[in-house]
């Protein structure tokens, strides 16, 4: 099904400069610059160019009353009185020859819905499925509204839609133009009454953002009754089959789009009906890792005793998510992060020679980590602190830096002193355990216990710790020898015998 979307979308981001993908299987794309290209040449336009084209509004039983219904429609539309609804007609045919694209190379229908914004489009694409497309025209959508429920409306399912019903006493949209602005601003607060108020007159202004790759990847399964795991042996078991899913996954998007997750996320349902959430960095890609971090994570909820293989309360449903991806051409490895760069903002001097450093902001880690397939990525702005910066959360904050004595190798740069301030064990951070072991993982370089969530920092910090030491080496190959001269005396140095005391010169004896 995810190799059918990537198809399907591969169609619609060839023909179209600005598609959103919503979900697997929907995508919102932005038609004005296309119709107003059509609208600037005068292309004609036909009642065969529209065979699965329907009028949101219009009851139609047969093949007769759609043709019949749609040809005045085009009629109209090409008045002087109706000229607002042209731009829908070129939008229809657009659609109508995108959908038969679709068709053609990946064998697979669409449905479709064309408007004047993303939640009209979307309310108007459910009318005619399976196979065909339908037209809202913004003089239609008061009589469209009238029959809606409120519920059908994006962004009004749910809670919010109960909520909305339960406040003001309605069941279709078209009841909400009855109220004031005041008024469902006071019923349901300033900004979602201001929302609600326009929405149910067709006005909504959410853009439709160039978005093609999703913002997690994700794998879940449900467990009811009998099924569910209630042995840590069935655990591990799923724990690996799922990790597995992800990780081929991430692998297979790794290569196609060239970035990279960074925090893992485990949710699971409990047969106590309780929904668990809990989240760790990404180390490496590698399948054990991913199973054995989720079964980690999924251990802390067991009310069994230690040497026992029963779970309680048993799992009824769990998934695993990654997410928040770096792209690689924006993520600087620690081997950048030590490279020369030329620079305005930044610079560090050494001995001998000045290095200057791209200063760089911190990576914005704000969201939620939801693992849920739908959501959408936008890029981000992957950043990675200088030098300075880097290992700054390594040191107490209460730990002043003592200046280093200067080295007596001149070739040796600055970043000799950087690290010789980690090169004592009271420097390097506290890895022991507390009191669960479960929250830790042995560092395979230095044999601590590492907690899971510091351990991508702890292994970058052994990286850049044996760069250092390599450049060392190759510094110390390449030292010139040091020349020992004798001393030089100086041109001014006058002889012992000449210097006299202040009481030798007052003391002089009178001549006889």
């Amino acid at each position: 099904y995810r190799d059918a979307s990537a198809d399907v979308f591969r169609v619609l981001n060839g023909n179209f400069k600005l598609v959103e993908k919503a979900s697997i299987d929907e995508a919102y794309v932005d038609l004005t610059d296309d119709v107003q290209k059509l609208k600037d040449e005068n292309f004609p336009l036909a009642i065969n160019d529209f065979p699965t084209t329907h009028l949101a509004g219009f009851t139609t039983k047969t093949e007769d009353e759609r043709i019949e219904i749609l040809s005045k429609w085009l009629k109209d539309c090409q008045s002087d009185d109706e000229q607002r609804n042209l731009d829908l007609v070129f939008g229809a045919y657009l659609v109508e020859q995108v959908r038969k694209k679709i068709k053609d190379e990946t064998g697979f229908f669409c449905s479709a819905g064309i408007a004047r914004n993303k939640i009209l489009a979307k309310l108007c694409c459910g009318f005619n499925k399976p196979k065909k497309q339908t037209v809202i025209n913004q003089t239609d959508v008061d009589h469209v509204f009238d029959q809606t429920p409120i519920q059908k409306i994006q962004g009004l399912g749910a809670k919010a839609g109960d909520r909305v019903m339960e406040l003001l006493q309605v069941e279709y949209v078209g009841q909400l133009r009855k109220y004031t602005l005041d008024v469902l601003q006071a019923s349901i607060g300033e900004k979602d009454g201001y929302w609600l108020y326009n929405l149910v007159r067709g006005i909504e202004t959410a853009p439709v953002n160039s978005r093609n790759l999703y913002k997690s990847i994700s794998a879940s399964k449900n467990f009811p009754g009998k099924t569910s795991l209630d042995t840590l042996d069935k655990i591990r078991t799923w724990c690996h089959n799922l990790a597995e899913d992800v990780f081929n996954r991430l692998e297979k998007d790794r290569a196609e789009n060239k970035r990279r997750a960074k925090l893992l996320t485990v949710t699971c349902t409990l047969n106590t009906n309780e929904t668990i959430a809990r989240s760790c960095p990404i180390s490496e890609y590698s399948i054990d890792r991913f199973a054995n971090d989720t079964f980690r994570i999924l251990k802390q909820f067991n009310k069994s005793p230690s040497s026992s293989n029963i779970y309680t309360p048993a799992i009824i449903s769990f998934g695993i998510g990654a997410g928040k991806f770096l792209e690689n051409a924006n993520t600087k490895s620690i081997v950048d992060l030590f490279s020369k760069q030329t620079t305005k903002t930044e610079t560090i001097k050494s001995t001998e020679n000045t290095t200057r450093w791209q200063e760089y902001e911190d990576y914005d880690d704000d969201d939620d980590g939801s693992n849920s397939e739908d959501k959408i990525l936008q890029k981000p702005t992957a950043t990675v602190p200088i030098q300075g910066d880097f290992f700054r959360k390594f040191q107490k904050t209460d730990e002043q830096i003592k200046p280093q004595p200067k080295s007596e190798t001149k070739t040796t740069s600055s970043i000799v002193s950087f690290f010789s301030r980690y090169a004592s064990n009271e420097n390097i951070p506290n890895c022991s355990p507390e009191k669960s072991s479960e929250h830790y993982t042995t560092c395979s370089k230095c044999q601590k216990s590492i907690l899971v969530w510091n351990m991508p920092e702890h292994e970058d910090f052994h990286y850049a710790h044996e760069l250092q030491m390599e450049e060392n080496r190759s510094n110390s190959m390449i030292a010139p020898p040091i020349k020992i001269s004798k001393p030089v005396k100086r041109k001014n140095e006058k002889q012992k015998s000449n210097i006299q005391t202040l009481d030798s010169f007052v003391n002089k004896k009178p001549k006889s």
